[in-house]
């Protein structure tokens, strides 16, 4: 299990001079992520409330290509008059750590904080180790998003959406509060596509941190202020109040239909699908087709109802599985199993967006995408697990990512070419092995 390391940015006073800065952190904190931390951290009057219980969650990308997951509050230390200062307690968090938690930093604060290991205070002069966050999360937050369904709204949660992709930068104010709103933003995208959103949900605006996501009060002022500088969305939710009239594209649309018409498992089984080189770009275009996929698993639901009980069938595969109709023989043997009165396998049960789950297909990703590049000890270590997680997951979970590493296997070979042409024959043959290893004798 990987270690994270820490830092802590706050005020550092002597009887000469006092100012913010890394007061402290862990061995592996290198010095252009630290430089980073410094110009990210909050400072005196940084945050949004007063009040002493007052906490921002913070979350920016760094030098290393890991990103930082931060907590700021108030720490009651005064030095020459200076008042009360803030101290910001920060998470280094490696891409694979963070994909565990479906790069959810929201998920990954709660598992970090539950052991009572990470914490914000007055830790000027603490010795920093790395810190072990242990387990995962899935991809969807599905209480929130039922609360948030309720207030704001589905229309105004399409709003935050629709908002948040178009836009440089977004200040968010209403109801409820900022933190929720932006951990609702980040259950509504896919995995693949959170990295794109640096926020905080308790600091002030400042032009100088650049977060994409900020948290506004309900001061009117404030607000109007705000939205004089360039390049900056203000977006005030209410759940009374409709947000401004303006078009929803195919993925806004999507979340709208999903949380007004409690579809929201629809939402985190499609969100658990891995979906490799995803960007914000191509989000208008997957709702639109997730939105057919809705219509058509809906059409299936009341084609069963209208039907006598013995006279169903079981849409499940169909529903869950709909993109991977190359491997509709597997999908209609589990779902033959189901109806037909046997005893299906445990892994039919299984949730796909379950931590257990989860680790099973990352670890495959990993030794899938390591054997394709050519490393000769992970293919004998794959020949050695798939197997295992094969009778684990069961057909319909493998389907999907047989589906996925073919198209990897195709998207490497097409970036194997070379501009006059020419490809290089051992990156496609190592790519040819190994899906004739997972495929067995379907290809």
């Amino acid at each position: 299990m990987q270690a994270v390391e820490q830092a802590i940015f706050g005020l550092l006073a002597t009887d000469r001079t006092a100012g913010y800065q890394v007061v402290a952190r862990s061995p592996g904190v290198s010095e252009a992520d630290a430089r980073e931390l410094a110009v990210w951290g909050p400072t005196h009057d940084s945050m949004l409330a007063s009040s002493p219980e007052a906490e921002s969650l913070n979350f920016h990308p760094l030098p290393s290509g890991a990103h930082c997951v931060s907590l700021t509050a108030w720490v009651d230390w005064n030095h020459n008059g200076m008042g009360q200062s803030v101290s910001t307690r920060c998470l280094i968090v490696p891409p694979e750590v963070l994909a565990r938690f479906g790069n959810n930093p929201f998920a990954l604060v709660c598992a970090a904080s539950a052991n009572g290991d990470w914490q914000v205070g007055d830790l000027h002069g603490m010795k920093l180790g790395p810190l072990t966050i242990a387990g995962g999360a899935a991809a969807v937050d599905q209480p929130l998003l039922g609360q948030l369904a309720v207030d704001p709204g589905p229309e105004n949660m399409a709003a935050l959406v629709q908002s948040a992709c178009e836009a440089t930068r977004l200040a968010v104010c209403g109801t409820p509060s900022p933190a929720q709103l932006v951990a609702g933003l980040f259950s509504c995208l896919p995995p693949e596509c959170r990295l794109e959103f640096s926020f905080s949900t308790g600091l002030k605006f400042s032009p100088q941190r650049p977060f994409r996501i900020v948290a506004l009060s309900g001061d009117s002022a404030q607000r109007q202020w705000v939205a004089h500088y360039p390049n900056v969305t203000v977006l005030e939710l209410r759940r009374k109040g409709l947000p401004p009239v303006a078009p929803l594209d195919g993925w806004a649309r999507l979340i709208e239909r999903t949380l007004a018409a409690d579809r929201i498992a629809f939402l985190a089984a499609q969100a658990s699908k891995r979906r490799f080189h995803l960007t914000l770009d191509d989000l208008p275009a997957l709702g639109l087709q997730l939105l057919e996929e809705l219509d058509a698993s809906e059409l299936g639901d009341q084609d069963n109802l209208d039907k006598e009980p013995w006279q169903a069938t079981s849409t499940r595969g169909q529903q869950t599985h709909a993109a991977h109709r190359r491997f509709g023989k597997s999908v209609e043997a589990v779902s033959t199993t189901v109806t037909g009165g046997s005893v299906a396998p445990p892994s039919i049960g299984l949730d796909p967006g379950s931590p257990e789950v989860l680790e099973s297909l990352e670890q495959l990703d990993d030794l899938v995408y390591e054997a394709i590049s050519g490393r000769a000890d992970t293919m004998e270590q794959l020949r050695e697990v798939w197997p295992k997680i094969a009778a684990q997951l069961g057909e319909p979970l493998l389907a999907e990512s047989l589906e996925q590493y073919l198209r990897y296997a195709l998207s490497i070979w097409d970036e194997c070419s070379d501009a006059d042409g020419v490809r290089h024959p051992s990156r496609a043959i190592q790519a040819l092995d190994v899906l004739g290893l997972l495929f067995g004798d379907t290809i």
